[in-house]
């Protein structure tokens, strides 16, 4: 097993961590992910208070120059699933209309748990029993203006960490959304015309009845101990979990989740996952705002965070070909802002690129360096070798074969050994 590096000390450790990092989208104008009051019909105990349980990063639809989705919702429902890592009583959606030049009409929007169903719960049901109703301020229908986001009140429902639950949502009007999380790795369902946001099935009709592409819905809350800690994975693709399988929670922050799902003493910790396709780190927006720009709003602001795990840097050094020392000096950067917080910060190793479309002289001189400085420099207080839990054995430059199919991210194996390799004590 591969060693990983605990950078607060001189000590070198003998298990693996692996921590790809997770992207989080910023630029939101209302930002309310520390907002502990009680939205219209919940109880705030003094136990208790909104923590995430999920969240995704939202970008441009414009991503690298091109255009990505041009999906135009009217008169029909949307029925998202996500996976929450967090259970708890009650629960609060945020649906947002970042990006956006035109506001966002929503006529109804209820939240419920995933059926089982056939597939192992791949379909489009609930449980008819645990249907919710959303609401906002008391009425069941916003209109969220071009740029903001909005949070449902609370809704009385228990979410169970681990399960899926279904966010569903009608769009009584013409709506081309222009910012979204283009890698949803679920399957979503798109009714025919109609509010069906209670019903038990989606009616799916017509062409493109499903998607994979997440939009409006970037954030769940739920009312947790107010002990509960908080976990959030900063990074790109890899982070994401691009590659994995479709349905399958695949991605290394959810595999990490389901070993970390509390510590012994019972407090209970959530990993939220804010990785994004071709992001970069510092250097440049063509695939939303670079992760040292969403650290405020995507980690500090979030309550109770004590831990931010950063994989980025390789689509800095493929895209805009940046110097080690421009990676560097904005780890720096980023762990004096976590520190300032509290919050500890994990960095990972960049992942081999041999054989992939990254691979150039340029490229890998520049990961090697930056590797090395963070394994060397003590400034972490841990390095996750991730390099080290999928690379070749027989050629160190590149990724397994069998752990990758574009030798750039990892396969649904590849993710399940990173997430494994994690030491959960430096949680402790």
């Amino acid at each position: 097993m591969a060693g990983f590096w605990h950078m607060g000390s001189a000590l070198r450790g003998a298990a693996t961590l692996v921590v790809i990092g997770c992207v989080l989208v910023a630029g939101v104008a209302t930002a309310v992910m520390g907002q502990q009051n009680g939205p219209a019909g919940s109880e705030v105990k003094p136990e208790t208070k909104w923590i995430d349980a999920w969240g995704a990063s939202f970008l441009p639809t414009t991503v690298n120059g091109e255009v990505q989705s041009r999906r135009v919702f009217e008169g029909q429902t949307v029925r998202f699933f996500v996976y929450p890592t967090l259970g708890g009583e009650n629960v609060r959606v945020r649906f947002t209309n970042q990006y956006s030049k035109e506001p966002l009409v929503i006529g109804a929007a209820h939240v419920a748990l995933r059926a089982a169903g056939a597939g192992g719960g791949r379909g489009s049901g609930i449980l008819p029993e645990t249907d919710k109703a959303l609401t906002f301020e008391g009425k069941e229908s916003v209109t969220i203006v071009a740029g903001e986001e909005k949070w449902s009140d609370a809704a009385d429902l228990a979410v169970k960490q681990h399960e899926d639950v279904a966010v569903s949502v009608y769009l009584p009007e013409r709506t081309l959304p222009t910012g979204f999380h283009p890698t949803g790795l679920k399957t979503f369902y798109v009714s025919g015309a109609g509010n069906f946001v209670a019903a038990p099935e989606i009616q799916v009709a017509g062409f493109q009845s499903t998607m994979e592409m997440l939009y409006f819905v970037d954030d769940l809350q739920v009312m947790a101990p107010a002990k509960t800690r908080v976990v959030v994975t900063l990074g790109d693709s890899i982070t994401d979990g691009a590659a994995s399988a479709v349905n399958a929670n695949g991605a290394w922050p959810q595999v990490l989740s389901r070993r970390l799902a509390k510590f012994q003493d019972g407090t209970p910790v959530a990993v939220i996952n804010m990785g994004i396709g071709s992001n970069r780190f510092i250097s440049s927006d063509a695939a939303g705002v670079p992760g040292i720009k969403r650290l405020e709003h995507d980690v500090l602001a979030r309550p109770n965070v004590t831990h931010v795990i950063v994989l980025e840097g390789i689509n800095d050094i493929s895209y805009e070909h940046v110097k080690p020392e421009v990676l560097i000096g904005g780890y720096k950067e980023l762990i004096a802002k976590a520190h300032e917080k509290g919050i500890k910060v994990f960095g990972a190793t960049l992942l081999p690129i041999q054989n992939s479309r990254k691979d150039t002289p340029e490229n890998e001189a520049t990961r090697e360096a930056v590797n090395k400085w963070m394994r060397e420099s003590g400034a972490f207080d841990a390095v996750l070798d991730f390099e080290k839990v999928v690379q070749d054995p027989e050629n160190p430059l590149r990724i397994r074969r069998n752990l990758t199919g574009d030798f750039v991210h990892p396969n649904t194996e590849g993710y399940r050994l990173i997430g494994e390799a994690i030491d959960l004590k430096l949680f402790e």
